[in-house]
């Protein structure tokens, strides 16, 4: 069964959309979120829904953030569709919130899709988290001390609003999809900062599990 496939089963199976509905497809320009927009976009008279990009720009990266907008903006276009893009001055407003960086930055973001979905009339918002995305979470709560609630990650959707189509795929599964289909992509710089722990579970942990534990830790 090929990547398309798989998602148009997932989304049936959680019933993520309906037809009539409007989707606000969250794009920040990388090879996940890339790679949602075009699958949505061969879906949509299929599944009977319109489309709405939205790209918030967080503001960290300077010129690169600047350059992600202008680039997602176009693909918008490329593709015939409407968009929203903004700007969100995430440092000032985690020094508002008093909050890290990436709490910051996750707040301003679901603020900023549910407000375009609420303009545009829309009934879901999807996400481009994928497979690698949900065991990093999941391992993330494991090493703070979640209960049984945090082990579970991240659900296909949540609030009956946020749908999640690639939940099932894996990232390198992806890359290879834009490689197949042409898809030009953005590289975000930060996702290799080993600051954060996110990027150390995704570069070091994962791997030395898959390698050393188990080859299927991901599923």
């Amino acid at each position: 069964m090929d990547l398309l496939d798989r998602v148009r089963n997932d989304m049936a199976r959680h019933r993520m959309t309906e037809p009539g509905a409007k989707v606000v497809v969250a794009v920040s320009g990388g090879a996940d979120s890339v790679t949602l927009l075009h699958m949505l976009y061969l879906l949509k008279d299929e599944l009977e829904i319109s489309l709405h990009v939205a790209h918030l720009n967080h503001m960290l990266r300077g010129e690169e953030s600047e350059e992600d907008a202008r680039f997602v903006a176009g693909l918008a276009q490329s593709y015939g569709l409407p968009s929203t893009v903004r700007s969100i001055d995430v440092p000032a407003y985690r020094e508002q919130r008093r909050s890290s960086i990436e709490t910051a930055a996750r707040e301003a973001r679901y603020s900023f899709l549910s407000d375009v979905g609420r303009q545009c009339g829309a009934k879901r918002v999807a996400l481009a988290h994928q497979a690698d995305d949900r065991a990093e979470t999941i391992l993330i709560n494991f090493l703070r001390g979640s209960g049984t609630t945090g082990l579970k990650g991240i659900p296909p959707v949540r609030q009956g609003i946020y749908v999640r189509p690639l939940l099932s795929l894996r990232r390198l599964e992806i890359e290879r999809y834009c490689a197949e289909n042409g898809l030009k992509f953005r590289t975000d710089s930060s996702n290799m900062n080993e600051v954060h722990l996110r990027n150390r579970i995704r570069h070091r942990l994962i791997p030395l599990l898959e390698k050393e534990y188990n080859p299927a830790l991901v599923p």
